[in-house]
Parts: C-alpha cells; structure tokens; sequence
C-alpha cells in the first residue's frame, strides 16, 4: 500500500519557513468574524473574471512518500492573457510595514497556491497578488509581483522535502501505535458493572460519528471508559485528535494516569498536557516578544528543533513540557501548543476548545478534522460556557486609565471620555429604586465608542514604549478586545445588562443560552462525549450542551452495593434563609449525631460560607473529634491541600470538616477508604437569587416555562449530588449521608435522586442515631 502523507498549503510553509521571534505583543484590531466579512468584501469589489474561494490540491512522490497538498486560494483572476493568485490579509498594523519587509509566511502561501495553480493549468508564468486590508482604517495595499513556474516548482519542491523529512516520522511512529493499539487488549481482568456497557456505548456512537451524555457514578471507571474505545477508533489514516478536557487537575491527572496503565499494557500512544499560561510561564512580569524575554526570541529558529526532541517522549506532561522547554530557552506554553500538533492525544481544560477567546483554530477551523471530545466532569461546561461566551465592563477602570492619560495620550485620553460618557448616561438611565437595567439589543453605540479606543490604543501600543501606565492601557486594551468579540457573536441567546455595583457600573454582554454556541463546536468534531457522574435530568443537558433531541443518553447505576450507602433525609428540618436561626441548634444537634455514631471523618457541606459560620457558632463539638477544620473563602491551592491532608485514615484521629457546596471539597476529590466515612449536605444548593440566575429564568419561561428548573432547581441540586458522591468511591466503602432540608420530600427534589438511594426519612437526631446505628451493625 503507498505511504500517504496529507498536508495543508498554511502547515507546510509554516513548518518549513518560520524564523524569527516569538512575538504575542502584536496588535491586530480584526477579530474572525471582522475578518471574515472584510475578506467576502473584498471578494464581492472583484471583477467577474475574478473567481473567489477557489479550492485546489496537487500530489507529490518525496523520499518514497506521497504528500498530498490540499488549500483554498482566497480569489484568482482568470485573465485571458495572465492568471493572478489573490491571497488576502486582514490586518489592524499599518500597511507600510508590509512594503518594507516581506512576510515569508505571506508570500510561501501564495507562491504555494501559484505553483498548484500553475500545474493544473499548464502554465509557464504567473502573477501573485497579496491584498492587504486594515480592518480599522479600511484602506488596502496590492503588492503584485511576476513568477516564473519553474522557480515556484524549485520552491514547492525545497518546502515539500523539509516537511517530508519530518512527516516520515510521524508516518512510522503512526505504524507503531496503530499495530500497539491492534494488539491493545482491555487493560483489566474484568470490566466494572457498567463499564462493559459504557464502552460498548462509546464504540457505537464514534463509529457512527454520533454524540452521547454518559451518566456514570463514582467507580464505574468513566476515565478508562470512554478512552479505551476512543483510542481503539483512531488507527489508520483518521486526521483528527483525542481530547480529553477537564474542568479541574484532578481530571487532568485521571486522564494522565489511564493513559501511564494502558502504555503499561503495550500502548504506544503520544499526549500532551496543556497547561495554562500563567502557570508556566518563566518570565510572567517580561512582554512576550524578542526584545524582553530570551524565551520569546528566536523562537521559531529553535521550535522544529525542540519538536523532534520532544518526539522521543510519549508523554509530554507539565513537567516534561516544562524541561523541554528550558532545555531548547522556548516559551513552555507556546512550546506546547506547538506540540499538540503531533501528538495522538491532548488533555487541557475546557477552554481549549469551546472558549473563543482561546480555542485551539488550529484544529478546529478545518472542516475535514475528525476530532474526538472526551468533556469529564460535563455538568460543569453548563456555567464555564455562560462565562467563556459573556463578556464584561467597568466604569472605574475607565475613569483611573483617563486620569492617568491626561496630558500624555491626548486621542486616547479622548476616547475614554467618551466611553465614560456612556457610562455616566447610562447609569442615570437605571431607576433610583432598582440596581440595574436590561436590553435584549445589541449596544451598537457602545461597541462603536470601544472599536475606535482600540485603534488609537494598538497604534500606541505597538510602540512598545516603557511608561509607568502602559500595563494599565495593556489590560484595559485586552478587556476592551474581548468585549468586542464577544458582541461580534451577539444574538437572541443574549441579553445587555447594565448594572450598580456600589459607586461603580457594570455593563455585561451575557450569554444566557449557550447552546447555540456550543452547537457550532460540536458540528466541528466528529464526536463529542459528555460524561458526568451527574446529568440528571439528561434533556436538560441535551439541551443545554447543544446536542441533538435524538442523541443518546447512558445512564448507569452504581457498581457498589447499595447496602454499603446509608441514605437519610431530614425532610422536616426546614434550612430556608427564614428559618435557620430557629432550626441551626437542631440542626447542630444531627451532625454531632451522625458524627458520634461511628468513629471516622465527616464532611459537613452548607449552601454558604454565612450559614457555615451560624452553625459552627453553636456547634458543641463532640470528644469522639480530634479536630473541627472549616473552609474558609479564597483558599489557596496549599490551603487546600492541607484541609485534605488531614482526612487520613480514621483510626488516628477524628476529623471533621465544615466545607460550602460547589466549592473545592464538594467535588473532583477523593477520599476513599477510611479517609471519609460520612457527609452531611444541608440545603438543596439552590443558587442564591441574583440578576443572571432571574434573566435566565425568565428567558426558558418564555420557550417552555422550565425557568424555575433551569435556573435554580437543577443547578443546585447538581452540587447536592456532587458533595454527595464523595462518600462512596471503591468498592470497599462504607459511609451515611445525611440530606437536611424539606424540600427534598417534594418533588422536582425526590426525582432527581439517584435510582439507587433508597433514602430513610428521619426526624430529629435520636432518629438518625437510631438509623446508624441499625446500619453499622451490618458490618
């Protein structure tokens, strides 16, 4: 069988023609929605020879390999006496820049497309053209220069040898993990309950090009699950990648460790791990370009380099990542973006590819990519994609960048005027009795005001002048920038709020329904699998994830014995915000019980850190614990760490933790064993009422009347179950759950409990201790 090797015209020049600095402190005003109507202009003002988005291939025979060539000419002028390759370029710098030093990135494009141009046309001669457009000031450059075919055909040739060279490796590494993942057997003796059924699932649904949403309870194996099969469906010559995304490093980590048990299995598989910026960043207070940091210099010098060093290693986590990159003085975060190219896998947080802002184009611009989307921990893409879609901003900062500006920058100390003008307007437009306003329209007037604070602000900027307020421009610049791509995707899924927040105002772009945009992600990958130890109910997250009403649903049940749960509901105890100063004593007096009931480690998890804090007041604190440790707000990552270390194994000590719901404790930890014997949740999680949670409820009133659900109901009993599942987490677990409030005795509460629970209503304490008591003599 012929060695096949496919390529796009934009991989093969940048692998084979990149050279220089790494430069991030660039400034374009173009966001891709901008760019994409400013090109569809410039296409329509073209003459009728001229033919727009022109498709076009071509294969080459390099060192035994067949290098297929695929691209897309921006436009071509079919004269009858001479051909011209039109490649357009959206830019926000100034267009003399562009005649006084090529871009050879820019111009390999475009010689690429008029050799292949030339090739199918028999042709001896051709003319490029590289259309320059600024996107602010709209005005364009044509730069038009003349080609012999046979010196393009001596310069694909040169590009096509150096990829090749490199693409030969990745053919015969490809080899290597397709036989490894042939021979790859299941990595245990035996599948989980449930697990069997998940993969047969996953299989099914990726060789058919499906979605599906996985309901699996802690033990089932979801992490094996889901990328056992996933690893199985990409032998061959599939273009497309795993993603594994995750919302926190515990799921990061999980994805690692699957992946070290199957390479101990005989797996021959490459990942990295993206980690973010800030977190690895060697010179976080340098500009990242040449000029400030030695990482950022001559980067793309060293890059292929690096690359092939790094090819040597299977997995590339942060620590490798890391070495490597000090090893070959590169940018680590830009070094490992560049390496999710030539892995198999990547593992990186969900903003990687549903955030617009950050998303990786290039593996989701193309429309022949056929990747693969593991989402863990899903039911928390539901609020991350409401905050990667909105988009805010703040009077004050304004108003201080101004004072700082005077006399300094006169144009952009005029700008900010202005944008402070809408401010103070719109802020006496708020009536004295309420703190905010809302408009379903698009604050076209406001964008405007921003559109052009930017222009100014990227011509300074791009000075790269060292003033004592050039940071502060720097970061009001960037909010500004992602205010104005946020209003670029602007639609009926969106309200404009205008909002008090003490002597300041907030004006947000919301994205109440995001389904809409998560949708668009998912008509880019060939299958998406969202899985969660919580999707109950699974329509609302069909729904919400943007999926289609026929995709299926998995909804497994626990592998461990339901024996081994002690479920109890305090259905009479009301904890409403009314209600907690007279029921808190009694309230106190149940977790001591369960508490006493058993020697161990208890977690006790409150709808607030102010709820937290009344109890703990009253709280008379039992001999049977070592010690009582409370969350506290604003944790860091060493504080919480800590807080865990203290859960060790029961028997040296009782510990017991006073922890908030949908906090850092209530899940994405495991405390398996003796490390946790029970938890108590008091309240359903009903989020605390707010602008965003009643505009949301107000928009799905109006589509189907499920407001009250899809606001509060679901989301909080999402940290009910959540905080729940960290008692149970092996087979050999043992532990109670106690769940106080009387709502749980009502419905939508009762039907979103899990099939398995099968929960005893209790009254008062004595009540509970007699329940453990039963319970515990089982054992």
């Amino acid at each position: 069988m012929d060695k096949i090797l496919n390529v796009s015209v934009r991989e093969l020049v940048e692998y084979s023609q990149r050279s220089g600095d790494l430069d991030l402190t660039l400034f374009g005003g173009e966001t891709p929605l901008r760019a994409i109507r400013a090109h569809q202009a410039i296409q329509r003002s073209r003459p009728k020879e001229y033919i727009p988005e022109y498709s076009i291939s071509c294969e080459i025979w390099v060192y035994g390999y067949l290098l297929k060539v695929r691209g897309r000419i921006d436009g071509v002028y079919n004269l009858a006496e001479k051909a011209v390759i039109d490649e357009i370029k959206t830019t926000g710098s100034n267009l003399s820049a562009f005649k006084e030093k090529d871009n050879p990135l820019h111009w390999g494009q475009a010689k690429c497309y008029a050799y292949m141009y030339s090739l199918k046309h028999s042709l001896e001669r051709i003319d490029i053209q590289l259309t320059y457009y600024n996107i602010e000031e709209k005005n364009s450059l044509e730069i038009r220069r003349e080609y012999l075919v046979q010196d393009l055909t001596a310069y694909f040739k040169e590009l096509a040898e150096k990829y090749t060279a490199w693409a030969m490796k990745i053919s015969l590494w490809t080899g290597i993990r397709d036989k490894s993942i042939t021979e790859l057997d299941f990595p245990f003796k035996n599948c989980r309950k449930g697990q069997k059924e998940m993969i047969r699932a996953v299989s099914a649904v990726l060789k058919e090009g499906n979605d599906l949403l996985i309901q699996a309870p802690t033990g089932i194996g979801k992490t094996m699950g889901v990328m056992f099969p996933s690893l199985k469906s990409i032998k061959g010559d599939r273009p497309g990648k795993i993603f594994y995304l995750t919302a926190r490093t515990t799921g990061r980590q999980a994805a690692e460790q699957c992946l070290g048990i199957l390479r101990q299995k005989g797996l021959f598989i490459k990942h990295v791990s993206l980690t973010a910026k800030e977190k690895v960043c060697f010179n976080p207070e340098k500009a990242c370009n040449g000029q400030e940091c030695p990482y950022a210099e001559g980067f793309y010098d060293r890059i292929n380099m690096a690359v092939e060093d790094a090819f040597r290693l299977d997995s590339l986590d942060r620590e490798a990542v890391v070495l490597l990159a000090e090893r070959h003085r590169l940018c680590p975060f830009e070094f490992s973006l560049e390496l999710s190219l030539w892995v198999d896998c990547i593992i990186c947080d969900y903003n990687y590819v549903f955030d617009p802002r950050v998303y990786l184009r290039r593996f989701f611009d193309n429309d022949d990519q056929d990747n693969i989307l593991l989402v863990d921990e899903a039911h928390n893409l539901v609020d991350r994609s409401r905050e990667m879609y909105s988009s805010a901003l703040f009077k004050d900062p304004v108003l201080s960048l101004r004072r700082r500006l005077k006399n300094k920058l006169p144009e952009i100390y005029k700008r900010l005027g202005r944008i402070n003008s809408f401010f103070l307007k719109a802020k006496k437009e708020i009536h004295d009795n309420t703190s905010a306003m809302t408009r379903a329209d698009y604050p076209g007037e406001f964008c405007e005001l921003l559109r052009r604070f930017m222009s100014d602000a990227e011509k300074w900027l791009s000075r790269n002048e060292k003033t004592k307020f050039r940071d502060d421009l720097l970061k009001f610049y960037f909010d500004v920038r992602r205010f104005v791509n946020t209003a670029d995707g602007y639609d009926e899924n969106y309200t404009t709020y205008y909002e008090k927040q003490g002597a300041d105002l907030c004006i947000k772009l919301f994205c109440i329904d995001p389904s809409g945009k998560l949708q668009q992600v998912l008509k880019r990958c060939s299958s998406c699998i969202f899985l969660s130890a919580t999707l109950t109910p699974m329509d609302y997250y069909r729904r919400i994830f943007g999926c289609m009403e026929d995709t299926p649903g998995l909804m497994l049940e626990s592998p461990f014995t339901r024996d081994n749960l002690c479920v109890m509901v305090a259905g009479r105890l009301s904890v409403m915000y009314r209600h907690r100063q007279t029921t808190r004593l009694e309230l106190a007096r149940m977790i001591r019980e369960v508490v006493i009931s058993k020697r161990g480690n208890y977690l006790v998890f409150f709808p607030s850190y102010a709820y937290l804090k009344m109890v703990h007041e009253v709280f008379d604190i039992p001999r049977e614990v070592s010690e009582l440790i409370v969350q506290n707000p604003g944790m860091s990552e060493q504080d919480r760490e800590l807080f865990l270390s203290c859960f060790n194994d029961s028997k040296k000590g009782c510990i017991l933790g006073f922890a908030v719901m949908g906090g850092a404790f209530a899940e994405s930890i495991d405390l398996a064993g003796d490390r946790l014997t029970g938890a108590v949740v008091v309240g359903v999680g009903f989020p605390p009422v707010s602008l965003e949670r009643e505009l949301i409820k107000g928009y799905f009133n109006r589509i189907d009347g499920s407001g009250l659900a899809f606001a509060y109901q679901i989301p909080g009993m999402m940290k009910v179950l959540q905080a729940s599942g960290r008692v149970i987490r092996s087979e050999n677990d043992r532990g109670s759950l106690l769940l106080v409030d009387t709502r749980y005795s009502e419905n939508p509460y009762k039907n979103m409990m899990p099939g398995d629970w099968r929960p005893v209503h209790v009254t008062s304490s004595g009540h509970i201790g007699t329940a453990l008591e039963r319970f515990w003599k089982g054992f």
